[in-house]
C-alpha cells in the first residue's frame, strides 16, 4: 500500500511541476517581446497591420471555410485545438509575426525565430484582430521571389485587381499560401464551391 502511494505522490509532484513549469514558460515567452523589438518598432508594426488594406468580404468567408473559425480565435485557442484535435493552423497573428523582419533574423536559428514569433503573436493580439493580420499578411505574403503580396499575385495570374477576383479566383489564392508555386495555378475545376 505504501508503494502505491509514493507512486501517486510521485505522479501527482509530476503533473503539479509540469503545469507550474509549463505556465512559468508560457508567462516569460508572452512578455518578451521587448528582447527582440523596440516599444517604437512594435508601435510602427502594429500601425501597419491596422491599416493594411482591407481585403474583399468574399476571402474572408473562403478563408474560414478552408481554415473554420481562425478569423475569431486567438492563438492560444488555436494552439488548444492543435493539441486536442492534432490539427494546428496557425492564426494570422503568428503568420504576421513570422513573415514580419523582427522574428527572422539571418543569425536566428528557426527555434530563437519561433520563439519571437509565437512573442509577437502574443502582442500583436493585444492590439489588432485577426483580420487586420491576415490583411497584412496577405500585403505582404511572399508566394515567389519575384511574387510579393496579393496584389501583384491578382495581377500576374488574372490580369485583375484583387478586388474584381471571383470566389475561384479568391480560393486559389488561398490554396497558394498552403503551397505556393509559380509554376500554375492550383487546378480546382474538379471542386465544388460551398
Amino acid at each position: 500500500m505504501t508503494f502505491k502511494k509514493k507512486v501517486l505522490k510521485l505522479i501527482i509532484l509530476t503533473l503539479i511541476i509540469g503545469v507550474f513549469g509549463s505556465f512559468m514558460a508560457y508567462y516569460y515567452l508572452k512578455n518578451s517581446w521587448d528582447s527582440f523589438v523596440t516599444e517604437k518598432e512594435l508601435t510602427e508594426f502594429v500601425t501597419k497591420v491596422k491599416f493594411a488594406k482591407e481585403l474583399p468580404e468574399p476571402f474572408y468567408q473562403l478563408y474560414e471555410q478552408e481554415h473554420p473559425k481562425i478569423l475569431s480565435y486567438s492563438l492560444n485557442q488555436q494552439i488548444g485545438k492543435g493539441l486536442i484535435s492534432n490539427d494546428f493552423t496557425k492564426s494570422p497573428s503568428l503568420l504576421a509575426a513570422m513573415i514580419s523582419d523582427f522574428s527572422r533574423q539571418d543569425s536566428d536559428s528557426t527555434k530563437l525565430s519561433n520563439r519571437k514569433a509565437y512573442t509577437l503573436a502574443w502582442k500583436l493580439e493585444e492590439e489588432t484582430t485577426q483580420k487586420e493580420c491576415l490583411n497584412w499578411v496577405l500585403e505582404n505574403y511572399k508566394f515567389d521571389l519575384y511574387i510579393h503580396g496579393i496584389d501583384e499575385l491578382a495581377n500576374f495570374y488574372y490580369r485583375k485587381g484583387v478586388s474584381q477576383l471571383n470566389d475561384r479566383e479568391l480560393s486559389d489564392i488561398i490554396a497558394l499560401m498552403k503551397k505556393p508555386s509559380i509554376i500554375n495555378v492550383p487546378d480546382r475545376s474538379n471542386e465544388e464551391l460551398h
